[in-house]
């Protein structure tokens, strides 16, 4: 399995882990900050909770009202929104926790929830300092919120899936869990036939993922379809400077859906789209061009200055993975969609 690199733990310390959802969204609001519970104690088996049970629909993030109303599925995992001190694992009966979730959902997953029945599972997922810990020590406690999705999953596709083409999507720990779950397992499912396509955002799928596992697709073209999508958004430059590129990171450009290096100009980006709190947004066409460059996805924006956090270094725009390309993303899920339909008539 694959771990953040150690320059993360540069970047990421408890004392600054609740600042850092602002970085990475807008979930800040919904969570209570680091200072007010103190210092993570060692983790223990005690510290479990409760396995979400994805018979009960309160289990569930998002729940389509009506599952007919789409010819297709997507499968959310969210982000990281667990960055207080107050626990290893997400309770997934916890509402701030729950609201910061659902604020994904609001937002990035919005792109997608448009065109197809959203399913997406709560999970115990891992609090972000322990990607500070110790290999042995993270698999332990990152282990709970894999275990989590994949049953999750395997309900998804036993109970609501009715033989329907579905779309995974993820960002962040999101996209690290299902990674692992897609090198563990895919191909040996009997269901790859169904998927239109994943955009795995904000995560690495590397050479030796694709090495660990050959069943494992990546796009190479905006209207294949069975295929996976991977980006780190940066500034020029700045990919060592990024957590989340890990050796090997294989990279499709989200402006023109390939693998290929060149430049593709910001005239290309149909529009970033920027949330507020309030969940009103502004889109600008032609924000930001893009070009794959050594193992990252190189980001020229009109002002850049939007994108920057203090809480990673200058230049990673991990947050902005998705609203940099929201509306190119929108339409390649529409052209995959309709794509696979077709081939199935």
């Amino acid at each position: 399995m694959h771990f953040l690199p150690e320059r993360f733990s540069r970047f990421i310390n408890i004392s600054r882990i609740s600042a850092l959802c602002g970085a990475l969204f807008i979930f800040s609001a919904h969570l209570a900050t680091a200072s007010d519970t103190g210092e993570l104690p060692p983790f223990t088996p005690a510290d479990v909770p409760p396995a979400p049970d994805y018979a009960v629909a309160s289990s569930w993030l998002d729940l389509p009202k009506n599952p007919d109303r789409f010819a297709v599925d997507i499968i959310w995992l969210y982000p990281t929104v667990l960055v207080d001190n107050s626990a290893w694992l997400m309770d997934i009966t916890r509402k701030d926790l729950i609201a910061g979730a659902a604020e994904s959902v609001a937002t990035e997953a919005r792109i997608f929830s448009g065109q197809a029945n959203l399913y997406a599972p709560l999970y115990r997922q891992m609090n972000l300092a322990g990607f500070n810990l110790p290999e042995a020590e993270r698999d332990a406690i990152v282990a709970y919120g894999e275990d989590d999705a994949k049953r999750a999953m395997a309900y998804y596709m036993e109970h609501y899936n009715k033989g329907r083409p579905f779309i995974l999507a993820a960002h962040s720990q999101g996209s690290y869990v299902l990674t692992q779950l897609l090198v563990d397992y895919w191909g040996k499912l009997g269901i790859e036939d169904r998927l239109i396509a994943g955009y795995v955002v904000g995560w690495s799928l590397t050479r030796q993922d694709l090495k660990d596992n050959p069943a494992i697709t990546i796009c190479e073209n905006a209207l294949q379809t069975g295929c996976f999508v991977s980006y780190n958004s940066v500034a020029p430059g700045r990919q060592k400077a990024s957590p989340l590129i890990l050796p090997g990171a294989i990279v499709v450009n989200p402006l023109t859906w390939t693998r290929e290096d060149t430049l593709a100009p910001a005239s290309d980006n149909r529009g970033s789209t920027f949330f507020n709190k309030d969940h009103t947004y502004q889109i600008l066409p032609g924000f930001a061009s893009a070009q794959i460059a050594d193992g990252g996805l190189a980001v020229v924006a009109k002002d850049p200055e939007r994108l920057n956090s203090p809480f990673f270094p200058e230049g990673v725009y991990h947050g902005f993975d998705y609203p940099l390309f929201y509306e190119n993303i929108m339409a390649n899920a529409s052209q995959r969609i309709q794509t696979y339909l077709a081939g199935r008539e």
